[in-house]
């Protein structure tokens, strides 16, 4: 083909030349013209000038003349010779022309043939590269390349061919592989594998089957597999294909989402139940302290009668301020907001106080139970670093769990100091839990009985709190229980000991000993809410102090820097202007020394902590009852 183009080029070159050849002897013909218009003008001029003689010179100018026309006539010759040999060559390069336009005519033609051989010559490359790729060793590497193992068995269940990818999955060796060894591995589950491999191949021509198969590093793997027959092209069976995929991860992703989705929905349900809890729990109690509260408003009451009412309100109160701080309390829980703060604290005393609290308990469930509290100490120290309040509401919640599903019998609290920890024990002979309820007893709003037949009330959050609280504090807890025999709860602290009693435990020992007396000095009760003013004032009014009141922020650093004999300010901190933290600090502004007590309804540590940044000196969570009052009040006014 190149030699084709070479020669097209050379044609070219040819016709160019010739052409220009062409065009010159074409010119030619009409350069004749010339000579002849030179002839004419010689014999006009040469008879012009014969005329003008005499005849007497006839004779010499024809003389002249012939010899003149002689000449033009050679010259005229010469001239036609020439311009008929133009003439010649012209029509003769015109011929030629015309044969070389054909010849260009065909080398164009040729031209566009070569260019279909070339696009076919292109074309037949591409399908022979395509034939490439399609031959037998295209498709092996295709298959070598690919991640799911394939395998092709004969009729005899021999193994003749498999990518590595197959030898990877199953977590075989090529050169030590038998489809014997290969079922052997096999999880007992999947034991039948081959034998319902094969009837499905029999029955359907194809077989797909999830397997678990021991790996070569010793664990299962779950493979995904699909077997299909395989035939010649006159039908007879050659074997069969399978084709594997390991899918472990994505069975493992799979079961997580599942076990995800089980336990929202168990999530849900939960609380859906606790809600219900809730406003039962509220309602319940709510309703004996309005309809206690109701009946004392009649005048005939008799004293023991009044007092009685009187009681139930308590009690009632106190049972709803329990189910509020647990519900507050499982909030802190979810937001991980509750913290360890390690004070001074009497293991004596904190026991004692969860004994009283149980036993007014069963006095108000008249149940025959007996209680018993049981020192193993040896003689420890009895004052050890811990939260004090945290621990106690965890002794509290057992105590409680205990004498709700006592009906009678006993309850035995027992605590010890074991190899640097606290161990206590909460002993019951109540109903007892079964056995598959054991390990998730510490779940919230877990209850053994759910629903409206449920015997027993509760939010089902106050093993959860002791759970969270003990694991906080660095110890662990556990049960051990019988169903119709009892249980025993054991959690475990770390010790730390301590030495003397804190000013403000003093303080409140000294309180306790004898009566207080705070006649010349002045107390500032500052609330927005006039019901929290009068049961202050009230509870103070024995103390014998002066009470002046405010009811804002404003309003209270106006008295204050109007009367420097105020010794102590009880300060709410939730006020609409000016609220407890900001008039607290207008107030150190200029009276630094002054004690301020904050009351508040808050109860995380970090609004403790706020409050106390800002100036405060104590802080008073409510609500608020009259010894703790006195007890903080005490630690700041010097007893008369």
């Amino acid at each position: 083909m190149c030699e084709s183009l070479q020669g097209l080029i050379g044609d070219y070159k040819f016709m160019f030349t010739n052409g220009l050849v062409y065009r010159f002897f074409s010119a030619g013909k009409y350069l004749i013209c010339l000579p002849l218009v030179l002839v004419f003008i010689l014999i006009s001029f040469s008879l012009s000038s014969v005329s003008g003689n005499s005849v007497s010179l006839t004779d010499s100018i024809w003389g002249t003349s012939a010899s003149f026309i002689h000449l033009m006539l050679t010259l005229t010759g010469a001239l036609v010779i020439i311009c008929l040999l133009i003439i010649y060559f012209s029509l003769k390069l015109k011929r030629l022309n015309a044969e070389l336009l054909a010849k260009n005519r065909d080398i164009i033609t040729e031209n566009k043939d070569l260019l279909k051989v070339k696009n076919e010559l292109a074309f037949q490359k591409e399908l022979g590269a395509k034939k490439h790729y399609e031959s037998e060793e295209f498709f092996r590497i295709l298959v070598q390349s690919v991640s799911d193992g394939i395998s092709f068995y004969d009729k005899d269940r021999n193994l003749k061919y498999a990518n590595p990818a197959f030898f990877t999955v199953t977590g075989t060796d090529r050169e030590s592989y038998t489809y014997k060894a290969f079922t052997a591995n096999l999880h007992p589950e999947y034991n039948d594998y081959s034998k319902k491999r094969e009837d499905g191949l029999f029955k359907d021509g194809f077989y797909e089957s999830d397997i678990s198969i021991r790996h070569k590093n010793g664990n299962y793997v779950i493979l995904s597999t699909r077997s299909v027959v395989v035939k010649s092209n006159t039908g007879e069976m050659l074997g069969s294909l399978t084709v594997m995929r390991d899918i472990t991860k994505l069975r493992n992703g799979m079961e997580e989402i599942l076990k995800t989705n089980i336990e929202s929905e168990t999530s849900n349900r939960l609380k859906a139940g606790f809600l219900a809890n809730i406003s039962h729990e509220i309602r319940t109690p709510l309703n004996s302290v309005v309809g206690f509260a109701n009946l004392l408003l009649d005048d005939n009451l008799e004293r023991e009668t009044r007092e009685e009412y009187v009681e139930h309100i308590n009690y009632n109160s106190e049972k709803l301020l329990q189910i509020i701080g647990d519900i507050i309390d499982l909030s802190r829980l979810s937001s991980s907001q509750i913290q360890i703060t390690y004070e001074e604290a009497s293991l004596y005393e904190l026991v004692g106080e969860v004994m009283d609290d149980a036993k007014v308990i069963i006095k108000r469930t008249d149940k025959p139970i007996i209680l018993s509290v049981k020192n193993d100490t040896g003689g420890s120290n009895d004052l050890v670093f811990t939260d004090r309040i945290w621990l106690k509401r965890v002794l509290n919640h057992l105590m409680d769990n205990a004498i709700k599903f006592t009906l009678d019998g006993s309850i035995e609290l027992i605590y010890s100091i074991d190899n640097n920890y606290i161990v206590f024990i909460v002993k019951d002979t109540g109903i007892g839990i079964n056995k598959e309820n054991l390990a998730r007893i510490f779940e919230e709003f877990r209850q053994e009985v759910d629903g409206h037949h449920r015997p027993f009330e509760g939010l089902g959050v106050g093993l959860t709190l002791a759970k969270e609280v003990v694991e906080r504090m660095g110890g662990r807890i556990n049960v051990e229980s019988e169903k119709g025999i009892g249980s025993a709860f054991r959690f475990q602290i770390p010790y730390r000991p301590a030495g003397t009693r804190s000013r403000l435990r003093q303080a409140a020992a000294d309180t306790m000993e004898k009566p207080v007396d705070w006649r010349t000095h002045k107390c500032l009760l500052v609330d927005d809410n006039r019901d929290v003013l009068i049961y202050l004032s009230r509870i103070l009014v024995d103390t014998g102090i002066s009470i002046l009141t405010a009811r804002s922020g404003f309003e209270a650093l106006e008295m204050v820097k109007a009367d420097n004999s105020i010794d102590v300010v009880i300060l709410d901190m939730q006020m609409p202007e000016m609220n407890g933290i900001e008039a607290t600090k207008e107030i150190k502004k200029f009276r630094i020394n002054l004690p301020i007590i904050a009351q508040t309804a808050f109860v995380f540590e970090n609004d403790t902590d706020i409050i106390l940044e800002a100036g405060c000196d104590a802080c008073l969570i409510k609500p608020i009852r009259r010894e703790h009052l006195i007890t903080v009040m005490s630690s700041f006014i010097k007893q008369e």
